[in-house]
């Protein structure tokens, strides 16, 4: 059975004891129910990543003994995807899609067609506690970074910054798959709203050089696209590919 991951602001690689509080804590002891002698990771959510021992458990805390810890190597192509808004928990399940499968960072996109609304001090904060809480359960020790919303101007403009840029649209006359990326670098995926990618933001996107691509035969939902998407291209990188088959 695998061990519960938490997650602490800092964790310095020469850490031999560590004191999670606060909501951590508290999840820890009084949800998880941590006993003395239980091996639990804890990771700092940027590559940081430590076995260890509880020695102590508080009505909100635990302390541990570090058993072992090291950095973890960020992939070395990685995915961001630029996710249109969608309503209630269709947002939620793209985001926990994503973060399962291993994007590095989501950035929330305003669609032309994206029919729920971003709220300036609310929607990243629960964005960002979705994908935090998709990172303990896939057991990541890197948390996706949520960045502010974002019109389709900004990530035409964003585009010029990632090797590659693909629009997932189902009359995309590229098929997915065929893309060839970068053995090392960057690649951005952009998921249109329930309502579709509009015919001038189309145009923008191929004006700023991106690739219209077709995921396959079938239309898929805002919240599931993504994820499948980014699991289709991280299969042909190092990424999802174990030491063996990466030595070999």
């Amino acid at each position: 059975m695998s061990v519960p991951v938490f997650f602490v602001a800092d964790l310095a690689l020469d850490a031999t004891s560590l004191h999670i509080d606060g909501d951590e804590g508290r999840h820890a002891a009084t949800v998880k129910r941590l006993r003395i002698g239980e091996e639990i990771d804890v990771s700092d959510g940027v590559g940081v990543r430590a076995r260890a021992i509880v020695s102590a458990v508080g009505k909100d805390f635990v302390t541990v003994d570090v058993l072992a810890i090291s950095q973890e190597d960020s992939p070395q192509v990685s995915f961001s995807c630029a996710q249109a808004l969608a309503k209630g928990d269709r947002a939620d399940l793209a985001i926990e899609i994503l973060t399962e499968v291993g994007i590095s960072e989501i950035i929330p996109w305003a669609a032309a067609h994206s029919i729920a609304k971003w709220d300036e001090k609310k929607s990243r904060a629960k964005w960002q506690r979705t994908a935090k809480e998709a990172s303990k359960q896939s057991r990541r020790s890197y948390i996706p970074r949520i960045h502010d919303v974002h019109s389709t101007q900004d990530i035409c403009n964003l585009s010029d910054s990632f090797d590659v840029t693909i629009v997932l649209h189902e009359d995309g006359t590229v098929d997915l798959s065929t893309i060839e990326l970068p053995k090392v670098g960057s690649v951005m995926i952009v998921v249109g709203p329930e309502g579709g990618i509009s015919s001038t933001e189309i145009h923008s996107f191929e004006q700023s050089g991106a690739v219209i691509a077709r995921i396959g035969p079938t239309v898929l939902r805002t919240s599931t696209a993504g994820g499948i998407a980014l699991g289709i291209l991280a299969s042909t990188t190092s990424q999802w590919r174990s030491a063996t088959d990466s030595t070999s």
